[in-house]
């Protein structure tokens, strides 16, 4: 699609790449450095896993490996192990149980040097891991022909001892030292990543690569199928209807279908304001005429705003602190989106599509929108801190919450009155697109 400059607000484009079949229903252990802590970050990356997960059919069981119990790894298909820390050692029963297991095994990051000191380790595998490097600088991994960007230079260093027997998938680079090394390998039902695919994870970057290769870990590849989605991004109540009907019409001439993500309320604290779609029978004509052109409504939260104005702030975050509003309760959450709905409902319009304002609330905020809609379009945080953002790189048909989410994963285009920071945008989505689109 040629790119276009929208003069009102920002659009995002949403790349989703495949279509769901059916498949057999895969068993997975996911096992994360620890126990089973919902505050501790090392679980935040079992979770990001699991979320992952919703793309295919798979029976997911989460916990610590420390509350591993033997033999639990044979009576699933594939087990998941995430390290977290240098100095992580797995307990013995688990580590025994996935030498020998007939299961697939996946291993990421951490814990694998103190499992390769065993002395069967290197016969069984046919490759060791004894250090961990953090200075030569590795920022790219390269794999199938295509490169990723890696943002954690941090690298297991992998040395494989019978080339016959092991497989490497992916290699990391250095642009600093030109070195390379190998990143992802399998030998026979043992993979291994060389660090967390969840740490420091950006559009067109390597966790790309790992979210890929998932189709053929759990033995579910599907057709692959290319498309993107656009969305007027964060309509307010004084969007210009004139403007809306315009694109309305430009997508519309092209077969183009969209979303629009709408606030229902419009408040300013500070000046004493508080305006609903009612208030403006113009915008809300707009908005019907949208729909009748080809657009959905998106849901963008309520008020989009806790203290602050609309659309500037969050809604369901406390910015000062960093962390979820004190007190908030799912029976407050479910008030306030009743009234949104409602304000919507009543100046005939449906929204069909859940957005979290800035992508950024606690898990009572999406347990609770769970139950008002089946659907969202967002990122979402994995535990309740900002540093656990995830976005998707392909529809996650049932989240950690049982919703369908469909990816925002290629930014978007913002508006700027030098028309060259627009058309930067416009190349950074379209070079993660190419990455992303390496296969569903």
């Amino acid at each position: 699609m040629k790119p276009i400059r929208w003069q009102i607000c920002c659009f995002s484009i949403l790349c989703t790449l495949s279509l769901p079949v059916r498949a057999q229903e895969t068993s997975v252990l996911i096992l994360t450095a620890g126990r089973s802590d919902y505050d501790d970050p090392a679980y935040g990356d079992g979770r990001q896993l699991k979320a992952l997960l919703g793309h295919f059919s798979a029976r997911v069981t989460l916990k610590g490996a420390l509350e591993y119990v033997r033999g639990e790894a044979d009576a699933h298909d594939v087990v998941f192990y995430i390290g977290f820390d240098v100095h992580d050692v797995m307990p013995a029963s688990l580590a025994n149980d996935l030498l020998k297991t007939r299961s697939r095994v996946v291993w990421m990051n951490t814990g694998i040097v103190d499992f390769c000191r065993r002395s069967d380790v290197a016969a069984h595998l046919s490759f060791t891991v004894s250090e961990y490097d953090s200075t030569s600088g590795f920022d790219k991994v390269r794999a199938a022909g295509t490169t990723f960007k890696k943002e954690d230079a941090h690298l297991a260093r992998i040395r494989i001892l019978d080339r016959n027997r092991v497989e490497v998938l992916a290699t990391a680079v250095s642009s600093r030292s030109h070195r390379e090394a190998p990143y992802a390998i399998r030998s026979g039902n043992f993979f291994y990543f060389a660090d967390s695919p969840f740490a420091y994870a950006v559009p067109g970057g390597h966790y790309l690569f790992f979210a890929d290769l998932l189709h053929d870990i759990l033995g579910q590849p599907h057709e692959t199928v290319h498309q993107a989605m656009i969305r007027i991004e964060d309509v307010t109540l004084f969007e210009s209807p004139d403007k809306l009907r315009s694109v309305a019409d430009f997508l519309s001439s092209r077969g183009v279908p969209f979303m629009v993500g709408v606030v229902p309320f419009f408040v300013d604290p500070a000046e004493g304001l508080r305006l609903s779609l009612t208030d403006k029978p113009e915008l809300v004509d707009a908005l019907q005429y949208m729909v009748r052109n080809g657009g959905t409504i998106v849901m963008h939260g309520v008020t989009h705003q806790y203290k602050g104005v609309t659309a500037t702030d969050y809604e369901f975050w406390d910015e000062g602190t960093r962390r979820p509003i004190k007190g908030e309760s799912e029976e407050a959450i479910a008030r306030k989106l009743e009234m949104g709905i409602q304000e919507f409902l009543k100046n005939g319009l449906y929204p069909l599509v859940w957005e979290t304002p800035h992508y950024t609330a606690s898990s009572t905020l999406y347990r609770t929108v769970a139950k008002y809609f089946s659907t969202a379009c967002e990122q979402r945080l994995a535990l309740d801190h900002e540093d656990q953002s995830q976005f998707f790189p392909y529809v996650i048909h049932r989240d950690l919450y049982g919703q369908t989410v469909y990816p925002e994963n290629l930014g978007y285009v913002p508006q700027d009155s030098d028309l060259r920071v627009s058309e930067a945008a416009v190349d950074e989505i379209l070079d993660a697109l190419r990455r992303n689109g390496r296969r569903p």
